[in-house]
């Protein structure tokens, strides 16, 4: 069935009056329970946080609201990315889980291409669909195709062991850790580490690692501190040459301080096999525990 009308427009949550913003946590709130039934429910307050302070790196961000006979069913978003993802549009679309199977996605897809199209985006990803919901039948009924798959993790400190982050550091190495801007004397070495994030298997992602400079670490600082994300940053050093050898960084949102987001872990080739991924990731963890 689909409804006889639907109206979408482009929705920008700085002007929304407070009862658009009421009606976008109803929507995401629904499918945050449907699709993420693991996780805390969604708050209105880290809801609508997220929504004004985007995570930073991802380039504009244009939403979408439909709304039938003023009452609003769903909302659509769109990252355009930027230099390596310059040709993607990366598309999320959330529709009430009570209102689904209306034709109420396919008529957000519908509105948004013509805006793609003007800004050359030949590739449409979208990344928050989980297996076995609706999200991928949709996609694959609309000509989409799965290219890639993650599993996502939580970690509960208060209920895991904590002698899994007793690590002890290897031999010849140590570790430097910070909250921000990189250290000026590693942060080049910083950079170079960071390149090693495009061995991690993408599938068929269109969607690429960005090219690690010391420019693009200082662009990226720069973003999460206009965002007010904390950005804290562990390295492992190679002590007789000073080269980061690896490394690990978490991101804590500025609207939710009890969560905290794993973002890339990763160690250059020459320094793999010595359990340096887990020294840095335990390190890390007992930093955000306050235990050293």
């Amino acid at each position: 069935m689909t409804l006889a009308r639907l109206d979408v427009e482009v929705f920008d949550p700085y002007t929304a009056p407070e009862a658009d913003l009421v009606g976008y946590h109803r929507v995401m709130a629904a499918w945050w329970r449907t699709d993420k039934p693991d996780l805390p429910p969604l708050t209105y307050d880290d809801c609508v946080g997220r929504l004004k302070t985007p995570f930073p790196g991802f380039g504009e961000e244009v939403l979408w609201v439909a709304r039938h006979q003023g009452e609003i069913l769903g909302f659509a978003t769109v990252d355009f990315l930027e230099q390596e993802g310059s040709h993607i549009a990366l598309t999320e679309i959330n529709v009430d889980p009570g209102v689904r199977r209306q034709g109420i996605g396919t008529t957000m897809l519908r509105a948004l291409l013509p805006e793609l199209r003007v800004r050359d985006r030949d590739v449409v990803e979208g990344w928050q669909l989980t297996v076995g919901g609706d999200g991928p039948k949709w996609a694959e009924s609309r000509g989409f195709r799965t290219v890639h798959t993650v599993l996502m993790q939580t970690l509960e400190f208060s209920e895991a062991d904590p002698t899994l982050w007793d690590v002890v550091v290897p031999p010849g190495y140590r570790t430097r850790r910070w909250i921000g801007a990189a250290p000026e004397e590693l942060v080049a070495s910083y950079a170079e580490a960071r390149q090693a994030i495009h061995d991690a298997p993408l599938g068929e992602l269109e969607y690429q690692e960005p090219d690690w400079t010391v420019a693009r670490v200082r662009e990226h600082e720069t973003e999460l501190r206009a965002a007010g994300t904390e950005q804290r940053v562990v390295v492992v050093v190679h002590e007789s040459t000073g080269t980061v050898a690896g490394l690990t960084e978490l991101g804590v949102h500025p609207n939710d301080l009890t969560w905290g987001y794993q973002r890339d872990t990763a160690v250059l080739t020459a320094y793999r096999g010595h359990g340096l991924g887990r020294c840095i990731k335990a390190e890390m963890i007992r930093w955000l525990l306050g235990q050293n």
